[in-house]
């Protein structure tokens, strides 16, 4: 059981951050998906023991952050990072991001190396935006912060037999939904969904150990159609969780982990 748990706001460049820090060890830092906060790596935080500390971030305008004040542009995100790190006096950490986290976490790789010791993506869209999620943008923007937009949002992303065997899990991620900000929201949601420009030129430009989740049952994000960007980034190691759609940490909380481990174990090594 990790002990020590702090919560606190930290001030980025694109506003206040609420985190949760966690134990101690080897600093490894998340940023969740859209739609998600800090609470999306509950299970992964449990399962990785006490030798890390963990610091969990709520994105901007969810969960118990501030609206957004600045862009949405990943590069902002990331330097937003790069403003928790400083506050909180590490030198080096590991990050940790789903979805619109992987975006995250990939810029700042690439924009501040020597703070990174390795970077952990799951489930992100590396390619540009392909369209096809209207409900996800327009929903956001007209109904807001609703548990019923949620479990619209959970149908799209989560593999069908985890959606029908989990409902404890699937119901804590819905609950969330009414504590999101509408409009912050739906100006990140447009700009992940419709405007990103993708990685293609971010990625061949990592030069620390990553390793590349991806849901063999992703739907919003396909294997077929992320392998190709994946594979620009030489030194990635990508690898398939089966049976698992859009939000590893709750759907594989335990290849999360193992992920985590290896990366870690890398780092050790170089």
């Amino acid at each position: 059981m990790k002990q020590n748990l702090i919560q606190q706001k930290i001030k980025t460049r694109v506003g206040d951050l609420a985190i949760v820090d966690q134990g101690a060890g080897l600093p490894v830092v998340f940023w969740p998906s859209l739609f998600s906060d800090h609470s999306l790596f509950d299970y992964v935080v449990s399962d990785l023991g006490d030798s890390w500390r963990t610091i969990r971030i709520d994105g901007p305008g969810f969960g118990n952050s501030n609206p957004l004040t600045a862009g949405e542009q990943p590069q902002l995100y990331a330097e937003a990072v790069l403003d928790v790190l400083e506050a909180l006096q590490i030198e080096q950490a590991i990050l940790a991001g789903c979805s619109w986290g992987g975006q995250v976490v990939i810029h700042a790789a690439v924009t501040f190396p020597e703070k990174i010791m390795g970077i952990l993506a799951m489930n992100t869209p590396l390619g540009p935006s392909m369209g096809g999620q209207a409900m996800k943008i327009y929903g956001t923007r007209i109904m807001g912060s609703t548990k019923f937009l949620g479990k619209g949002v959970a149908r799209s992303m989560v593999e069908p037999s985890f959606l029908k065997n989990r409902p404890d899990v699937i119901e804590g991620f819905t609950s969330r939904f009414k504590d999101f900000d509408k409009k912050t929201a739906s100006q990140t949601v447009r700009a992940v969904m419709s405007q990103f420009p993708g990685l293609a030129d971010v990625l061949p430009r990592i030069s620390v150990p990553t390793i590349i989740l991806m849901g063999a049952e992703d739907r919003l994000y396909p294997v077929e159609e992320m392998r190709k960007f994946a594979d620009l980034a030489d030194i990635a190691d990508v690898e398939i969780i089966p049976n698992c759609g859009h939000l590893a940490p709750i759907e594989a909380p335990e290849a999360v982990c193992d992920a985590l481990r290896r990366l870690a174990s890398k780092i050790q090594k170089k």
